[in-house]
């Protein structure tokens, strides 16, 4: 498939993701299953496209901002009546002006603004080797026009606008980073446009309630969350170990390497389909964050504790407590989302456990901040729960980039009265010298630190308990966690993980 077909079906995949609220990576299976004569080299390119143009959609649209008005009215003015063009315009092409200009920048700029190495993704699609820039930005340019059905110089005027508008956007954040002036509302503006990061996401970041304080972390995220996350494994310890797992992985052709900072994890940093391998289907691996997996190690459950899990979705975190506690005791997995939490059961058969039930909560609370119904009989009577908050998602913004365009500072709030009423209805069940654990993937401070502090100051049972020393028992150090710090805010940008916080509270003896 040439270039201007996979600029195309780019622009048409970005189109339907951004107008549904499905999760984008559905979107994207059924559109190849639709169109199965895409090959796998193709679909790997035009997904990397997409997904990529959708981490840095504010920049690229800055950019090609500039250009778009003299190819639209080239386009415009181009007499096709009577071509094949002018078919190819009135079924899809007008429909798609403005996300093929996106996608066509992303193609051309991605390296530079930093949502991956597309430059790579480009000759890998086509098979070749471009030895300078100029060679790219003509192939780019010659195959948007084509696509579009204008002149190839003019093609080629666009995408030497769209690069020149980058160029001095990147310019003038440097010079404000190099100048530390961020009092401005211009600069701030221009930070937010050459990071793609919505303004109040910043502000949000620097103003230190998220544990940063300052411009140059804040910045240090944003740029943290353009690049493509890893996909990450979970050794399941009580089937393997990590090093087997690794040679297993590595005689299959799969370049693999162990975790950083989970003793369980191991990264793969290219995309591949390891549901049909025997390691999967024998329940010796899981696919589960780093972050995610270092939660359960926060917990440091013993063997014989009475779990609950109260928001545990498809179960990830409580099959990995389940071998934490070596497959004794008792794990309880509860829900709201009955489709979700149904897979657990098959998934805890094949991983070899036999410690979790699973609840289905779907009655009311009888009143405010109560226990539900179904868990009345474990009111004080747990070791450990776990509140794994529903909440903005903005942890994942590298995996699902929608997130950060979608979401509100009101939305936001919203989730934070949520989760704090999630937070004191399952504390009671929460026995004396037990552990309670406050988890989001979320990056915004009003859902994590702000939470915790909520629930802190009216529940005088509950005291901060450190993380460091759960965390050290398994050899694990992380960085920018103080020793006396009950929280963190693991971060792309300091940890490598997806965007996870993790709270320790212990309720005092009565």
């Amino acid at each position: 498939m040439k270039l201007p077909s996979l600029l195309g079906h780019s622009a048409q995949l970005l189109r339907l993701v951004e107008q549904s609220h499905r999760p984008a990576d559905a979107i994207v299976s059924e559109y190849f299953r639709a169109k199965k004569y895409i090959g796998a080299k193709e679909r790997r390119f035009i997904s990397t496209l997409v997904f990529a143009t959708l981490r840095g959609r504010s920049a690229f649209a800055f950019c090609v901002h500039e250009a778009l008005p003299a190819i639209h009215h080239e386009y415009q003015a181009l007499d096709v009546s009577g071509t094949d063009v002018h078919k190819h315009r009135q079924t899809s092409a007008d429909l798609l002006f403005h996300e093929l200009a996106l996608v066509t920048a992303c193609a051309l700029i991605g390296n530079y603004v930093g949502v991956g190495n597309i430059f790579a993704s480009v000759e890998e699609a086509l098979g070749v080797a471009y030895t300078d820039f100029e060679g790219r930005m003509i192939v780019i340019g010659e195959a948007y026009a084509s696509r579009l059905g204008i002149r190839a110089d003019a093609g080629i005027q666009f995408v030497i606008d769209v690069y020149n508008t980058w160029s001095s956007l990147a310019e003038h954040a440097e010079i404000i980073l190099a100048s530390e002036q961020f009092d401005s509302a211009p600069h701030q503006e221009i930070l937010a446009q050459r990071f793609a990061i919505p303004l109040w996401f910043l502000h949000a970041w620097q103003e230190g309630t998220v544990g940063y304080g300052d411009w140059f972390a804040a910045i240090e995220l944003a740029a943290s969350v353009l690049a493509a996350a890893p996909l990450v494994l979970r050794v399941n310890t009580l089937a393997a170990d990590r090093e087997s797992v690794l040679a297993m992985l590595r005689r299959d052709g799969i370049n693999a390497s162990p975790g950083k900072l989970s003793p369980d994890a191991i990264v793969i940093n290219r995309r591949v389909n390891l549901t049909t391998t025997n390691l999967y289907k024998q329940g010796i691996i899981e696919i589960q964050d780093e972050a995610s997996q270092l939660a359960s190690f926060a917990l440091a459950p013993e063997a014989g504790w009475r779990t609950l899990d109260a928001c545990a979705g498809a179960g990830g975190k409580a099959l990995h407590i389940g071998v934490l506690q070596k497959n004794q005791g008792t794990i309880v997995a509860s829900d709201i989302e009955y489709q979700r939490l149904k897979e657990l059961p098959s998934r805890a058969k094949r991983s070899g456990l036999s410690l979790i039930s699973t609840t289905h909560l779907y009655d009311n609370h009888t009143e405010p901040y109560a226990l539900p119904h179904r868990l009345e009989h474990l009111k004080d009577a747990c070791d450990a729960v776990i509140v794994d908050a529903p909440c903005s998602g903005t942890g994942t913004m590298r995996r699902m980039p929608m997130v950060k365009w979608r979401l509100t500072p009101e939305a936001t709030q919203r989730h934070a009265r949520k989760q704090l009423e999630l937070l004191q209805s399952f504390s009671h069940a929460v026995r004396d010298g037990g552990v309670l654990l406050y988890l989001t993937c979320s990056l915004m401070p009003q859902e994590n630190i702000a939470v915790v502090q909520s629930f802190l100051d009216s529940h005088s049972d509950f005291m901060p308990d450190p993380l460091f020393p759960h965390l050290a028992h398994y050899g694990i150090i992380l960085p920018g966690l103080a020793h006396d710090a009950p929280w963190i805010t693991l971060t792309p940008a300091l940890h490598g993980t997806d965007g996870f916080f993790i709270a320790r509270l212990r309720k005092q003896d009565s």
